[in-house]
């Protein structure tokens, strides 16, 4: 089984490369769009305009670019932002509006880590849930502040936007930190499988990014001086400025200037098509492409950082004994080992198994020779008696007659 929680080689700048240079190509991106919008109305800048805007369209990415680093996207931050509005303008209470969001976020985030389940389902589900609650407590539509007052400079949350940008990207190169909060990133192994270190990276990216949204919420209500029961478009320009900035959906691969820049991209061109009169269908375009542009990116960067600092860590192959046969060891064949990426470590081969000796082979039996010929059996020539000689037959000779015999002739 793969482990992306496993501790594989610290090389944090090998793993930011691919980010940093397209953040390069961002800053120059902004740059144009910066300088087209202050040509198109340079007031925009001396009334404090886009620094509104730019303040909780940038915490409400920042809420999306947490949860989508620690792999638990949170698609309920437009809801929970129009919720903090919502409570914000009927109690005048910022703290209640802040604990409620805060209540929801981390029963999110105890169901996300305790289930296992996608966070973005989770999410997804629980804002369907919260926008139902609001339009049917929603009798009036919007809802207006009970004491506006006067509304201050938002200069300051924009820098506190950057600042918190920057400070989260610096924090996720940490090897140890990007490796503790982003166990949720897919990495192979049984769906829907418990561990400590997917319910700490389901609390901290949920939980987190749903305070970051009320924040969001609350500076967008002082903006309009009122509150709306329903998400006004945070979730899209933040989504499309997240995936602008190259934050993996896949969790952990990230930038560090990623999100500030796209953020800054995609809110100036929004005010600048404002200035020209653009409808709202052109609007919502700009924010598909860069969003579209963005996943095109991450595509590029999942691929290169695979083959540059890859995040998975596998077990080392097995090589099965060396097969007997015959009285000799056969060396068994080497199962295909996965492509190493450049730099990491070779498995160190120790050599083939040893080999047994083949039987000692003491050469041929012992020649015993031919057999000896001792030749034919000499037993000498027959020995010749001469021809037989054939005379009269030689009978015996008469036995003598027994007394007595012949009888005596008469007298």
């Amino acid at each position: 089984m793969s482990d992306v929680s496993a501790a594989p080689p610290a090389r944090p700048v090998r793993e930011l490369l691919p980010n940093l240079i397209w953040e390069a190509v961002l800053l120059l991106v902004a740059v144009g769009v910066t300088i087209g919008l202050y040509l198109q109305n340079s007031e925009v800048f001396g009334r404090g305009g886009a620094w509104s805007t730019m303040a909780f369209t940038g915490f409400a990415a920042l809420g999306l670019a947490l949860s989508l680093r620690t792999g638990t996207p949170n698609l309920a931050v437009g809801q929970l932002a129009a919720l903090a509005g919502v409570i914000y303008a009927k109690q005048d209470s910022i703290l209640l509006a802040l604990l409620a969001v805060l209540g929801l976020g981390l029963a999110m985030a105890l169901i996300t880590g305790l289930t296992g389940l996608p966070g973005w389902v989770v999410t997804f589900s629980a804002g369907l849930v919260v926008q139902a609650i609001l339009i049917g407590q929603a009798t009036g539509g919007v809802i207006r502040l009970q004491d506006p007052g006067v509304p201050g400079s938002y200069v300051p949350w924009a820098v506190a936007f950057f600042v918190l940008s920057i400070l989260g990207g610096v924090l996720f190169a940490v090897p140890a930190v990007r490796r503790l909060l982003s166990a949720n990133r897919p990495a192979g192994g049984e769906a829907g499988a418990f561990s400590v270190a997917k319910l700490l990276g389901a609390l901290v990216g949920i939980t987190g990014s749903s305070v970051l949204a009320a924040v969001a919420g609350i500076l967008q209500t002082r903006y309009i001086s009122a509150a709306q029961p329903f998400d006004t478009g945070l979730l899209v320009d933040g989504l499309a400025a997240v995936l602008l900035g190259a934050v993996s959906p896949f969790g952990r691969r990230a930038g560090v200037f990623g999100v500030a820049l796209g953020v800054v991209i995609v809110d100036f061109l929004w005010q600048w098509e404002l200035l020209k009169g653009a409808g709202s269908w052109v609007m919502t375009l700009t924010a598909a492409i860069c969003a579209l542009v963005g996943l095109f990116a991450i595509w590029l960067i999942e691929l290169i950082g695979r083959r540059v600092s890859p995040l998975v860590t596998a077990p080392a192959p097995v090589v099965p004994a060396p097969m007997p046969f015959a009285g000799y060891a056969v060396p068994a064949p080497v199962p295909n080992v996965p492509f190493a990426p450049p730099g990491a470590v070779p498995p160190q081969f120790a050599g083939p198994p040893p080999v047994s000796a083949p039987p000692q082979f003491a050469g041929p039996p012992p020649v015993s020779g031919p057999p000896q010929y001792a030749g034919p059996p000499v037993s000498g020539p027959p020995q010749f008696a001469g021809p037989p000689v054939s005379g009269p037959p030689v009978s015996p000779p008469a036995a003598p007659p027994a007394p007595g015999w012949p009888p005596p002739p008469p007298q």
